[in-house]
């Protein structure tokens, strides 16, 4: 077997066919990473590699058409068939050859995410598990191939025989669904590879697909190994013997296949993805550590019926001094419910209560899905929120005022996107909308004012209140946007504090400090007063406007480099690179001043105590600082700053935004320099040499 494997795998690297296939499966790999994760910016390399999946009916034909049919085309197969090794050792030994060179781009492909894992958090688990799958649905393809290979002696009929098969195995599913006769769904099911495929591919090794491929595999290898004893000859009776026993031996297979579907799933499917989420983050550690007031936590099952993330949770919470943690048994107390909710909740929720009010949660907001209606299909969690729900509750009951925060209107502003408004609630937070222009003011209870990039510029009286805000002590928060007419009034206000805004585009040069576009700035978070927790981490600063100062009272939060470069006229500009007339240089790209204010009245007898409060304003130039569809792309980081700044603002002891604990993470932001250098090296460069080997070595043995 040993002798046909090395021959095998010798022949394959010297033909151009070998270096085909090589080229072809790593040229796929990386045109698929390139997309999906470098330049897309998906946590995931599992989509890649799930991708590729379907080309198997195009890859596979290239690896196996060769491995019998070629030995009847050129009349070698009798030479082969009569060497001291038995037919086993030689279907074995071609098979291991193809996977041998199989493998090879695998192993090309096993990098991508530690590739990845230098740019943000990685579904590394997810990665190589759909790694794993790939192989197994591999090494059943490549047995298929080789059994169409030896029932035939044209190498072309061999290939497209593959092709068929392959490509009905990954549909098969579907004819099943088109007909809606369960007893045909069944059968086509059976032999639907895919949907093996499909179990293994977001992190659950499934023991049953993994069978299933390897059963499909060995089932094949018999079939080749009867096909081939069949074209020996023999005795009628030594015939009937060989057919019976390999039927016999594929049905034991067929068997152990339907035995294992009526396995239980905690013997055969292993999620890899999950992760102790019961442990506590370092808020919610700080959080505990500095509370008064004593809370107990109501769970409304009994502990043994309580679900186990839940359980493990709540006893870290019970450590602290301040928490008390009881169960109540349903069947013991069932209008338990009645004392605080009218209609009552469902079993597994939590009431958090202090001697004076109480927070219920509820056992079906404890998990998070991606789609809201699907826990209702039993549809697996994609995360676990119990820590920032608690935290949040216990936050509430012993607060004695919550902060208010005015966000204004009326001038084309856009509204602070879902999950910050989420990040504001869990910080107990208030946020209503407000319009200066009827108020006249700004509230006195306001904590903290938001201008979300406004369209339109302010008029001269809301930027007198504005004003009167900041001068008693009030804290602003400023996104700004890029505008045909500059925001005179609103730049102005800014810029009596030091802060002079550039009305233009910034972007930057070095592709390295961009995400897909040099407008798309991922610039280094600061060490400020209000920022020093974050600093060193990665913003997505997306169409900012220029900010520049002279005032060194205004501390940096997010800066370019020196190579940047400002369109004043963005909308005129023939291409999103430096022109001629855009202006370079250093920008800011948020800002952050805090001052004293002193407050006393000036009829105060001489000797009275100061009375002073810390004015802050905060300032941004991308309208976008505070939207979902870019946080994403930068893994929440965005809300994370926004919080830090809110946090500082309204003058909370402690931060208690904990976010929901995923169990797999979303986007990465690779720079655009290091996107196209690994996408040309996987998609170009390591293809393109092998494929230039494969036809050097064919040239040179025509010679021959």
């Amino acid at each position: 077997m040993i002798s046909i494997w090395k021959k095998e795998l010798r022949s394959s690297l010297f033909s151009v066919i070998g270096f085909l296939y090589l080229a072809a499966s790593i040229l796929f790999f990386g045109v698929y990473f390139y997309v999906l994760n470098l330049y897309g910016g998906s946590a995931h390399v599992n989509y890649a590699y799930a991708s590729v999946v379907y080309l198997f009916s195009i890859t596979i034909p290239i690896l196996t058409m060769r491995t019998f049919a070629q030995e009847f085309r050129d009349r070698t197969d009798q030479l082969l068939f009569t060497a001291p090794v038995s037919l086993r050792s030689i279907v074995l030994g071609k098979y291991l050859a193809s996977v041998t060179l199989f493998l090879i781009p695998v192993v090309v492909a096993a990098a991508f995410p530690l590739i990845l894992t230098g740019y943000g958090d990685v579904a590394v688990a997810e990665a190589y598990t759909t790694l794993l799958a790939y192989i197994l649905y591999g090494l059943a393809a490549i047995a298929i191939g080789l059994f169409l290979s030896s029932l035939t002696n044209n190498v072309v009929v061999a290939a497209v025989l593959t092709a068929v098969v392959l490509f009905l195995g990954y549909t098969m599913g579907g004819f099943g669904e088109l007909l809606g006769v369960s007893f045909l769904k069944s059968f086509f099911d059976a032999f639907h590879l895919q949907a093996r495929f499909l179990v293994m591919e977001n992190g659950v090794i499934s023991l049953r697909s993994a069978f299933y491929f390897l059963s499909v595999a060995a089932a094949f290898l018999i079939f080749t190994v009867l096909r081939l004893q069949h074209g020996r000859g023999g005795s009628a009776t030594h015939r009937k013997k060989r057919i019976l026993r390999m039927c016999c031996t594929i049905l034991c297979l067929v068997g152990l296949n339907i035995g294992a579907a009526y396995l239980p799933d905690r013997v055969t499917e292993f999620d890899v993805t999950m992760r102790d989420f019961h442990l506590l983050t370092d808020n919610t550690k700080k959080f505990l550590d500095g509370m008064t007031g004593d809370v107990t936590v109501y769970v409304y099952q009994k502990e043994s019926d309580a679900d186990v993330n839940t359980v493990k949770m709540l006893k870290n919470y019970a450590e602290y001094p301040h928490v008390t943690v009881e169960y109540v048994d349903p069947a013991l107390s069932p209008r338990f419910p009645m004392k605080y909710v009218a209609n009552g909740f469902s079993e597994g929720s939590l009431v958090v209560a202090s001697d004076t009010t109480f927070r219920v949660i509820s056992k079906e907001s404890i998990y998070t899905y991606s789609d809201e209606g699907m826990a209702q299909y039993g549809a697996s969690p994609d995360g676990f929120d119990l820590e920032g729900l608690l935290s949040s509750a216990i936050d509430y009951v012993t607060t004695e005022r919550i902060p208010m925060i005015y966000q204004i209107s009326g001038h084309g502003e856009l509204l602070l996107s879902g999950n910050f408004q989420s990040a504001l609630n869990r910080e107990n937070v208030k946020l209503q909308e407000i319009s200066l222009v009827s108020a006249g003011s700004v509230p006195k209870d306001s904590d903290c004012v938001l201008i979300l990039a406004p369209k339109e510029d302010y008029s001269p009286a809301e930027i007198t209140a504005l004003k009167e805000y900041l001068d008693g002590g009030g804290h602003l928060y400023v996104l700004l946007q890029w505008t045909e007419n500059p925001q005179k009034n609103l730049h102005g206000l800014l810029a009596e504090y030091g802060i002079e805004v550039l009305n233009g585009i910034v972007s930057e040069e070095n592709s390295d400090l961009y995400f897909q576009e040099p407008y798309y700035l991922i610039p280094e978070i600061q060490s400020t007063s209000a920022t020093d927790m974050l600093a060193g981490n990665l913003a997505l600063s997306a169409m900012s406007v220029g900010l520049r100062t002279g005032d060194p009272a205004v501390e940096t939060i997010l800066k370019t480099t020196a190579d940047a470069y400002l369109k004043r006229n963005p909308t005129d500009a023939q291409t999103t690179g430096k022109e001629a007339g855009d202006e370079v240089g250093e920008y800011l790209l948020g800002v952050f001043r805090q001052w004293t204010v002193d407050l006393t009245p000036e009829s105060a007898a001489e000797g009275t105590a100061r009375i002073t409060r810390e004015a802050q304003l905060a300032v941004f130039g991308s309208p976008y600082m505070t939207q979902d569809a870019i946080d994403e792309y930068i893994s929440g980081m965005n809300r994370k700053l926004f919080i830090e700044l809110m946090g500082h603002m309204v003058t909370r002891p402690a931060l208690i935004y904990v976010p929901p604990k995923t169990y797999s993470v979303q986007y990465v932001v690779v720079p655009n320099s290091d996107a196209l250098f690994f996408g040309v090296i996987l998609s170009g460069v390591i293809p393109g040499i092998l494929l230039i080997v494969g036809i050097v070595i064919w040239a040179l043995r025509r010679r021959r």
